[in-house]
This record gives structure tokens, C-alpha cells and sequence, in this order.
């Protein structure tokens, strides 16, 4: 079975609410790779109210989406998920299973990315019966889980390779040399090693890059279908001025 890609990470948002952070809660695993269809089109995740106070959740989806430079976009998925349950209040000690079933195509030409979103809300607004009669204005924290998930079709698997290379001035007015990866197979790749080999196209002597100048792409991820763009030192015995580059990639899942 190949291995799970695991993104993590955790939303802290303050709210001027009644009482103290008291309650704490866990969620697991972090990331799941789904099947497009079959029995592996649904998963399990757990729900741990480690707090010493009840904790009201919600479930909610949204696509995972990245550009050249890595940043986020996220737009509303929630048709493509069902999650039962989808609301609950955790009472302290208690674990809850969150079953998660694949709703979208069958049939993916490549591995698609999702972020499943578990969400600590205000008691009373899952359960109205109960009374906020906790002394207001003070500080309560409220965590927010993003996992990952990856709908992954049968063989699907990453093919990273070098698009280009060029020159760059970087703000603080150093050169540099944009590396731009792209990944040309049907999953997320993680980059294990590269090699870049640049010439001038002016002429002069070319360089091929050593590992250590290339540490900034070592075990990053490129999504299926994606690109992903670095910025490294440019080698100081090459000449300033346009290049054409060569080079290779290893990815794993």
C-alpha cells in the first residue's frame, strides 16, 4: 500500500466568549488516502475530547488547491463528502468515529486534494437548550483542525520533472535562480532529489548545480497536475543573463 502524504495543520482562533479554555480535543488521522470508488471510497477518523469540558464540533470539506509559489486556495466541497456524524458535542473523555465517504466521480483522470475541517463552535449553537450563564468577556480558545485528504485512482503516481529556470532579483536586490517544478503525473510527489544543469545562452561556461544548492526542493511536494516554483542562489560561476536548464527529478507518493 503506498504511503499516506501527511499535511497538518491547526487553526488557534480567539474568541471573546464566556468562560476559560478548558476544553481540548484531538483529531486522527490527520490526512487518509480514499479510493474513487469501492470500499476504500469511505474512511474513519476519531474524535477525542481530552478537556475537562463538553466541546461542540462541526465537519465541513473544501478543495485543496495550490499555485507556482504554494499558496492556498480553498473553494466549498461540501457536495463531494457526506461525514456522519457531521455534528456532535463530545462530552469529556469520550471518543467519537467521524465516517467519511467519497461522493464525487468514480472515475478521477489524476489524484485529487481536499481538506476535511474539524471546527470547535460555541455549545449553544449546536445544542440552543443550553444556557451561556458562564461570565462573558472572557477568553476562550476555540481549535480548528485542517486535514488532508488525496482521492487517489488506481496506479495514479507523480512524474516531477524540471520546466525552467531563470534569473531573479530578489528583494533584498540578491540574484537568484527561479527553479520551477512541475508535476506531470496523476498524484502528489514528494521530491527526493533533483539535478539542474544550467548554460548560458550567451555563451560561457555551464554549471551543473550540487546537492546542497538544491536543499530548498528536497522533500517538498508537488500536486498532480501542479507546478511549484523555488528560489535558490544563483551560482556565483555562472554569468548573470538568460539559461537554459536541464535536469531531472526523483518522486515518491
Amino acid at each position: 500500500m503506498k504511503s499516506t502524504v501527511i499535511i497538518f495543520t491547526t487553526v488557534v482562533a480567539l474568541h471573546l466568549l464566556g468562560g476559560a479554555a478548558r476544553a481540548s480535543y484531538q483529531f486522527q488521522p490527520i490526512s487518509q488516502v480514499f479510493a474513487p470508488s469501492g470500499s476504500k471510497a469511505t474512511q474513519s477518523f476519531e474524535l477525542v475530547n481530552n478537556g475537562t469540558d463538553r466541546v461542540a464540533l462541526t465537519v465541513s470539506f473544501a478543495t485543496l488547491e495550490r499555485d507556482e509559489r504554494y499558496v492556498e486556495s480553498n473553494r466549498d466541497a461540501e457536495d463531494d463528502f457526506l461525514a456522519y456524524p457531521a455534528q456532535m458535542i463530545l462530552e469529556p473523555g469520550v471518543r467519537q468515529t467521524v465516517r467519511v465517504t467519497w461522493l464525487g466521480t468514480p472515475n478521477p483522470a489524476r489524484e485529487l486534494t481536499y481538506r476535511i475541517v474539524v471546527t470547535q463552535v460555541p455549545i449553544p449553537r449546536l445544542d440552543p437548550r443550553t444556557a451561556d450563564d458562564q461570565a462573558q468577556g472572557q477568553m476562550q480558545i476555540m481549535l480548528s483542525y485542517r486535514g488532508t485528504l488525496f482521492i487517489r485512482p488506481p496506479k495514479a503516481a507523480p512524474n516531477v520533472v524540471l520546466q525552467a529556470a531563470e534569473l531573479t532579483t530578489e528583494a533584498d536586490g540578491h540574484r537568484g535562480l527561479a527553479i520551477v517544478l512541475e508535476n506531470a503525473g496523476t498524484a502528489v510527489g514528494l521530491v527526493k532529489a533533483c539535478s539542474v544543469h544550467l548554460v548560458p545562452t550567451a555563451g560561457g561556461p555551464s554549471v551543473t548545480l550540487a546537492p546542497a544548492a538544491l536543499t530548498a526542493l528536497h522533500n517538498t511536494r508537488v500536486l498532480g497536475g501542479g507546478k511549484r516554483r523555488y528560489v535558490v542562489a544563483w551560482p556565483t560561476e555562472l554569468t548573470p543573463g538568460p539559461v537554459k536548464a536541464t535536469g531531472q527529478c526523483t518522486a515518491e507518493p
